[in-house]
Parts: structure tokens; C-alpha cells; sequence
């Protein structure tokens, strides 16, 4: 009876053990095939810890990273300085060299892991792989833009002074092809020497019409500020015209003793008041309406003085006939 249930004890063993087992492979390749997402990228799965599938490598120290280093700089890509996945060159972008000595940019790269939800290399295809920056295909890039800069102004500089030279000697070249380059020559000079000139008077003429728009704003605030001060003042002057008492006028003598001094003529603007809109004053001038509106609209007094006997007044509509 005992061994009856060691027996079964065992076999119970051997099951939970093989169920175990299959459930934990279930959970691997279930997480590898469908592209699941890991609970932690840093523990193991259940099937690793197991021994049923072999454990991913130890993070690599300086030295063996120094070694990746030196397998990549011996490759073709890293001397044409072209990332594998946009074939486009690294220039001063950001890109990481991964454990299996490939080198991508890194957004490249980022944009890799993230559309096909895996973690492998897009070369070789190697799985949980480590990465690094890496900045030497930056430093190869800026030497050789240095060089190409180098090369293309010592061009520049020998065919400067070859054509100077020329035209110093006064050379005239026999064949076709040469004097077509010295032409061609003399023509840019020509035509960098009027384009700088022309260049040089637009400035000014955009400066000149930026000083006359300045200046024009400027005058536009002046008119503003004086008519504000017209305003007020004319605004004190009405107010000041309500404050005063009012005089009763005698309109009968004052058209007399008008009449009798036989003005025909507007004092303000020396024109004819025969038939025309006329004020007159309780003072007995007579002016054009419009002179005297005028004359009250730009007056800097607080009150409306005759402009012959400065006396306040009081006006009235006219008509002077002949």
C-alpha cells in the first residue's frame, strides 16, 4: 500500500512537472511568435529559468565592446558612412552601433523595433541585442566635409589666379574651348562687380524709404497729438462758452452801425461779402461764415475774441446785399 502511493506521488510529480514545463514553453513562444510584450525586459522568462530554453547573454563589459568596435570600423558601411535601413548617411544625427557590430541611426532604428515589435537586428537578425552610441562615423563625416571644402577652394583659388595671370599677360588663347573659359571669366567678374553695385544701391534705397516711412509715422503721431490738443482746447472753449452769461443783444443798431460803415469786404480773406453766408458780431464786424468757422476752429483761446476788436461776441446770420 505504501508503494502504491509513492508511486502515485511520483507520477503526480511527473505531471505537475511536465505541465509545468509545457506552460511556461507555451508562454515563450507564444510571447516570441505573436509578438507579445514582455512583463520585464530584465527577468527571465519562467521557460529560461527552467532550463528549457537557453538564457539570453551577459551585458558586455569595455573590452568586448572595444572589439565590436574595431569588427565595425573594418566594414564598408561605416567607411561610406550610410545607415543600412534609410541608406542615407549619419552626417551629425545621433546613431548606436549594437552588439553584432551594425550600426543604424537611432531613430532608425527606434522606428525598426517599433513597427515590427521585435528585438533583433535588421541585419543578421540576432535577438536581444545590446546598443550604445557611437560617434565615429560623425567624426568621419565632418573630415571628410572638411576635406571636400579644402579641395573645392583650392580649385577655386588656382583658376582665380590662372585667369588673372591670363589677363595680366594680355594671353590670347588660339584654341576655341579656352577662350570661351576666359571669356567666361571676365564676363562673372563683370557680372559679380554689377550685382554688387546693384546691390549695394538697393540697400540704401530700402534703408532711404525705411527712414521717409519712419519719418512719416513720426509726423502722422505730431498731427495726432495737435489735434487732440485742438480738440480739447475747442472742447474747454465750448465749455467755457456755457459758463458765460448770457447778454441780450440790440440787433437792430448793431445792423445800423454795420451798414453804416459800408464794409463790403471780409477782413479774414479779403473777398466780396455781397451775397454770400455772412456772420455778424454783437460788436458789428461782419465776416464770411466759413472764415469765421475757420477762424473759431484753429483759435488757441479758451474763448471766441473778434479778430479786429477782440471782444467776445455773439454772432448772427446776415446778408449783405448791394
Amino acid at each position: 500500500m505504501k508503494q502504491f502511493k509513492k508511486q502515485k506521488s511520483n507520477q503526480d510529480r511527473q505531471q505537475d512537472k511536465f505541465c509545468i514545463n509545457a506552460a511556461a514553453l507555451q508562454d515563450h513562444l507564444s510571447r516570441q511568435l505573436f509578438k507579445l510584450p514582455k512583463i520585464n525586459p530584465k527577468q527571465l522568462s519562467l521557460a529560461q529559468k527552467l532550463g528549457l530554453v537557453p538564457s539570453p547573454p551577459k551585458p558586455l563589459n569595455q573590452e568586448e565592446w572595444a572589439q565590436i568596435e574595431e569588427q565595425s570600423l573594418k566594414r564598408e558601411d561605416i567607411q561610406n558612412c550610410v545607415c543600412p535601413i534609410c541608406l542615407e548617411k549619419f552626417r551629425m544625427q545621433q546613431h548606436v552601433i549594437l552588439s553584432c557590430s551594425h550600426i543604424y541611426h537611432q531613430t532608425c532604428l527606434e522606428s525598426f523595433e517599433r513597427v515590427s515589435q521585435t528585438k533583433q537586428c535588421p541585419i543578421c537578425r540576432r535577438q536581444d541585442y545590446e546598443k550604445r552610441q557611437f560617434m565615429v562615423a560623425n567624426k568621419q563625416y565632418t573630415i571628410q566635409s572638411i576635406i571636400k571644402i579644402q579641395a573645392l577652394f583650392r580649385q577655386f583659388r588656382c583658376r582665380k589666379q590662372f585667369y588673372e595671370r591670363m589677363i595680366k599677360m594680355q594671353y590670347r588663347p588660339e584654341n576655341s574651348l579656352l577662350k570661351r573659359k576666359l571669356l567666361f571669366y571676365k564676363l562673372s567678374r563683370i557680372s559679380t562687380r554689377m550685382s554688387k553695385t546693384i546691390q549695394q544701391q538697393g540697400n540704401q534705397a530700402q534703408q532711404a524709404i525705411n527712414q521717409l516711412g519712419e519719418n512719416i509715422q513720426i509726423k502722422q503721431e505730431q498731427m495726432e497729438n495737435n489735434l487732440n490738443k485742438i480738440y480739447q482746447i475747442k472742447h474747454n472753449n465750448e465749455q467755457m462758452a456755457k459758463l458765460q452769461p448770457i447778454i441780450k443783444v440790440d440787433w437792430i443798431r448793431i445792423k445800423k452801425l454795420a451798414l453804416e460803415r459800408k464794409e463790403v469786404d471780409c477782413t479774414i480773406c479779403l473777398q466780396s461779402m455781397v451775397n454770400a453766408k455772412v456772420f455778424l458780431l454783437s460788436c458789428s464786424h461782419m465776416f464770411h461764415a466759413n472764415c469765421l468757422n475757420s477762424f473759431e476752429r484753429y483759435s488757441m483761446s479758451q474763448i471766441n475774441n473778434c479778430p479786429i476788436c477782440r471782444q467776445t461776441y455773439q454772432k448772427s446770420h446776415f446778408q449783405l446785399q448791394q
